[in-house]
């Protein structure tokens, strides 16, 4: 986790954004501390690393390898040192201001899908983005592309980025998918990060020059029962906890009984954003813990951070709403700790937590990912980030410093993730994204069977 943090699944390729924001995607508590000049950068960053790091870390470790070598070969995988323009494009991204076409894609081989399927699978398309709003979808295969007088057929995530990256900001090009052809152009966008439908009716939000717009169109998932509602939140950045607010809103303005929140392949963001959204699900409970989680560093001393009251009641779900929650190998960091914040104030129990199993037709998902031992369980991260910042370069340092715990301070999933063993309930699953989200319709007959 990091003071702002979060993970994303597997393989992950963020189209023509320029700098590699994925490091903050492991993590969930950033701090910007400042420090007294130090001779070097490399001094800098040992001198961070002995006083903080959650683990003592022989000094001779070090030797070797430049600042970013050091840091990735000498520590663990969510530590990351920036230099000061990736810095500061890390923040703008994390903020929600990106640039881009907005989706994350991977490549399936022949033979490698269970439905036959290959190609450039579409694993996320983010909302607001000029993806989202030429149609496309996550879960599409994409073979082709066309730029001006340039045509790709795509073998590879390099043949897809490479064909992106060669094409103008402003620039129309095609993408050819098993379900139709899209044309849209790269641009700088600002992201949205949920979404909510009914039987009847959906929200989508998108940003522009009015700011903020929810727009409420009918239709919906037409298999979700009367009363019922489901919101998928992405992740825990930007103005997330905002739209979850205005969302509610409208869940309660519909006077719906039932909640499903999708967490599949939310990798965590911020933790105010994080503490943010639990007083919108924990707001109206009458005995709430006012601890969204705990931090215990090296030294044994911990602190805590607490749940806010950012959003008036009716921007609060109602207590004794049912919730449900849907969760896979890729819900992480401050989605775990989220999950807690509901399980220990009673606004959910382990039994209302679906995580996807790939067991049968699934494994094949699973030796592509290299995930065999996540299967039927969440990531398991239970331990925090903290950025250091350097106040004379402006190049900063993420590193892991503290063991998160839930609220009560007694349970920590790292390493271990939410499981059945725990009590949570599965859902059979192919593979991690579906169009149409075939997974959701089965987690929806679960639910309400």
């Amino acid at each position: 986790m990091e003071q702002k943090s979060g993970i994303k699944r597997f393989v992950v390729i963020i189209v023509a954004i320029a700098v590699a924001v994925v490091f903050f995607l492991a993590g969930f508590v950033t701090a910007k501390l400042t420090k007294k000049r130090e001779v070097s950068s490399f001094e800098w960053v040992m001198k961070i690393v002995g006083e903080n790091y959650y683990e003592d870390v022989p000094s001779d470790s070090f030797l070797n390898g430049s600042l970013k070598g050091m840091v990735s070969e000498c520590l663990d995988i969510y530590s990351a040192y920036y230099t000061a323009e990736e810095y500061k494009k890390a923040l703008a991204s994390n903020s929600g201001k990106k640039s881009g076409v907005g989706v994350s894609v991977a490549y399936v081989g022949e033979g490698v899908h269970p439905h036959g399927k290959s190609g450039i699978l579409i694993e996320n398309v983010v909302g607001g983005s000029p993806a989202y709003a030429a149609g496309l979808r996550a879960g599409e295969f994409i073979s082709s592309g066309v730029c001006g007088e340039r045509e790709k057929t795509f073998g590879s995530t390099e043949d897809f980025t490479g064909f992106i990256d060669g094409c103008k900001d402003g620039e129309n090009f095609t993408l050819v998918s098993d379900r139709g052809q899209y044309t849209l152009a790269k641009s700088e966008y600002t992201a949205s990060y949920c979404y909510m439908a009914t039987n009847g009716k959906q929200w989508n939000i998108s940003y522009g020059a009015q700011g903020r717009v929810i727009s409420e169109t009918e239709g919906g998932i037409d298999f979700l029962p009367s009363g019922a509602a489901y919101l998928c939140l992405d992740q825990f950045f930007g103005n997330a906890a905002y739209e979850t607010a205005e969302l509610i809103e409208k869940f309660n303005a519909e006077n719906c009984t039932s909640l499903i929140l999708d967490l599949r392949g939310n990798g965590g963001g911020y933790v105010d954003v994080m503490c943010d959204i639990s007083g919108i699900f924990t707001g109206q409970l009458q005995n709430r813990n006012n601890i969204a989680m705990r931090a215990v560093y090296k030294d044994g001393h911990s602190e805590v951070a607490g749940v806010t009251n950012k959003f008036d009641r009716t921007k609060q779900l109602q207590e004794g709403t049912n919730v449900s929650v849907l969760a896979d190998n890729g819900t992480a960091s401050a989605s775990e700790a989220l999950i807690g914040v509901l399980i220990e104030n009673g606004v959910i129990d382990y039994g209302d937590v679906y995580i996807s199993d790939y067991t049968g037709e699934g494994e094949k998902y699973l030796k592509f990912t290299g995930t065999e031992d996540k299967n039927a369980r969440t990531y398991g991260k239970g331990i925090m980030q903290t950025t250091f910042v350097n106040p004379r370069t402006g190049e900063a340092l993420k590193l892991t410093t503290a063991k998160i715990y839930w609220p009560e301070g007694r349970i920590s999933i790292h390493e271990t993730g939410l499981n059945r063993e725990m009590g949570c309930k599965t859902v059979p699953a192919v593979w991690d994204v579906t169009f149409g989200d075939t997974q959701l319709e089965d987690a929806v007959k679960e639910i309400y069977s």
